[in-house]
């Protein structure tokens, strides 16, 4: 009944499959916090998202929102920043913010205490959401098909048991530096008054380059989509051919054909995403039940001893295991290879995109006053740890079962390595591919948003340009998805390229920008500026040596 708009447009009145799918959606994370991109539409996330905060702060150097001067030189002409970028000394009063954050220090993210005549009075918040609420939700949003990518990375190195360790090791120092710079999104936004990337960025970095945060995010949204539609032709392939569903169905070209034209169009042009959102919650069971189903079947598929199960695996996709190194377990890490996990572990903690959205809404501490982003920052600080360190735990029992089951012969989704024939291999794939299914059309929104608000900001409402740049994007992803087969090869170069920049190094440019401007002003924070110089190189050396080791081989 949901999608019967959509289906009677198209033609369609009654698709009991569709229906089913709707019904029993699993989607992987909520629309709520779905990729927070300039235009937002049909239900995915309004515009206001990435629109100038109403929490304005004003800083020393600039001006209140009726034109009168405060401390610092009102008269003083447009500052250049440390990489050449003009920042005006005030901006129009409708945004805001009236001072840059890279002109001026800001003490009272630290704690420091603030000029009380140098705050403007914030609007109460329209909603306040709870530790617990935001953690389950930053669980959402991080756990997703990556998770299932995982074990073959490990594989791209290695096919002894004996790498499962300092692969967790690694899968744990991933998730502290992926959690760090999370919360260095929300330290940025708190200490410049700002609730979305672009405007954190604009009030750092200035004005020139504030397109490049809403570009990446597009380009991970598109990257999104191509994975989607992998995982539904890999997942639902072997469900129709298990049903005995004729050849020009059960191919996994015939699949992916036969979704994007039946399903992922019709919930693509959905008026509104609302309904989707109502079932993420099992999104997440169904990657759980995922790792459970693995763990239960980890003796039957072993290669201990025969099984029917295991006779049922192709031979290439079979347990294929090695002897421990000579040097150790450790010793397992000394290849250039070892950086494809670390591309996909870039790709398998990538959340940051809602953590502005999430920010602004946690509720503050009690006793706070509710315009106060700064107090927030702690209550915030532990959300992001819960989160990450819940997410970690599910993504090493994946990985550990994963590999430990099947070693070098992992799929780069590893549901591809169980029989058709598993009745719970076939149920995980349901939960997952259902899941997949109404996550889409998310992930598709913001691309399609994010391309008008590039291109043509203007044309966004324009409904024949919107139907035509619908059918060339979905046509292009389910080209892309047929022509590419291998989803860690695509979660190894998407997490070398866009993650590492969406991760690691934005925030940590943005952070460092404001931490610079405090360490000019004689405030502390020389070492965490130090810290963030680093996590720049870092993910720079990690997106570079990622592409080429993943390509090379």
């Amino acid at each position: 009944k949901s999608l019967s708009p959509a289906l009677a447009m198209a033609g369609w009145r009654r698709l009991p499959l569709i229906q089913l799918l709707a019904a029993c959606a699993l989607p992987a994370f909520s629309e709520q916090y779905a990729p927070p991109i300039v235009h937002g539409r049909a239900g995915l996330r309004p515009s206001a998202l990435l629109a100038p905060t109403p929490r304005a702060r004003i800083l020393r150097g600039g001006s209140s929102t009726d034109g009168t001067p405060l401390a610092g030189p009102a008269e003083a002409e447009p500052e250049t920043t440390e990489t050449g970028v003009e920042v005006p000394p005030q901006v129009p009063p409708q945004q805001g913010i009236v001072a840059s954050a890279a002109a001026v220090p800001l003490p009272e993210e630290e704690g420091a205490p603030a000029d009380p005549a140098a705050v403007v009075p914030a609007a109460e918040p329209s909603t306040g959401a709870t530790v617990g609420a935001t953690v389950v939700n930053l669980v959402k949003a991080i756990v997703g098909s990556g998770v299932l990518s995982l074990p073959a990375a490990v594989a791209a190195y290695s096919s002894s048991r004996a790498a499962i360790g300092p692969a967790v090791l690694l899968l744990s120092l991933a998730a502290g530096l992926s959690a760090y710079c999370f919360a260095l999104v929300a330290r940025t936004c708190a200490a410049t008054g700002s609730d979305s990337w672009a405007g954190a960025w604009e009030k750092t970095m200035g004005k020139r380059t504030a397109w490049l945060p809403s570009t990446l995010i597009v380009l991970k949204c598109f990257v999104a989509c191509l994975a989607y539609t992998m995982v539904i032709g890999d997942a639902f392939s072997s469900i129709f051919g298990a049903a005995g569903a004729p050849a020009a169905l059960s191919s996994r070209t015939g699949t992916i054909l036969a979704f994007a034209a039946c399903v992922l169009l019709p919930l693509s042009l959905l008026p509104s995403l609302d309904m989707l959102k109502y079932t993420s919650f099992l999104g997440v069971g169904g990657l759980v039940y995922t790792a459970v189903f693995m763990a239960m079947r980890a003796g039957a598929y072993s290669g201990d001893a025969p099984t029917a199960l295991l006779g049922a695996v192709p031979a290439h996709l079979r347990p294929s295991m090695a002897a421990a190194p000579a040097g150790g377990a450790l010793a397992t890490l000394a290849t250039p290879k070892v950086f494809v996990l670390v591309s996909v572990l870039a790709t398998a903690f990538t959340a940051h995109y809602s953590a502005p959205r999430m920010f602004a809404e946690l509720a503050p501490p009690a006793g706070e006053a509710s315009g106060k982003a700064v107090a927030k920052v702690p209550r915030f600080c532990l959300v992001t740890g819960l989160g990450f360190g819940l997410s970690a735990l599910l993504c090493a029992a994946v990985l550990s079962v994963g590999f430990g089951t099947f070693g070098g012969a992992c799929s780069g989704l590893i549901l591809n390595n169980y029989a058709s024939t598993d009745p719970l291999a076939q149920l995980s794939r349901l939960a997952v591919g259902a899941s997949i299914v109404c996550t889409y059309p998310i992930a598709f929104t913001g691309l399609r948003d994010g391309v008008f608000s590039l291109a043509a900001p203007d044309k966004a409402s324009d409904p024949k340009l919107r139907l035509a740049l619908t059918l060339g994007l979905i046509s292009f992803i389910t080209l892309c998805g047929i022509l590419l087969t291998d989803l860690g090869i695509v979660a190894a170069v998407s997490g070398a390229v866009l993650a590492s920049a969406v991760v690691y190094i934005l925030p940590s440019i943005m952070w460092a920008r404001v931490l610079a401007a405090r360490v000019r002003a004689g405030t502390r924070g020389t070492k965490e500026l130090y810290a963030c110089r680093a996590v720049q190189v870092l993910g720079v050396i990690f997106g570079l040596v990622g592409v080429k080791v993943t390509l090379g081989g």
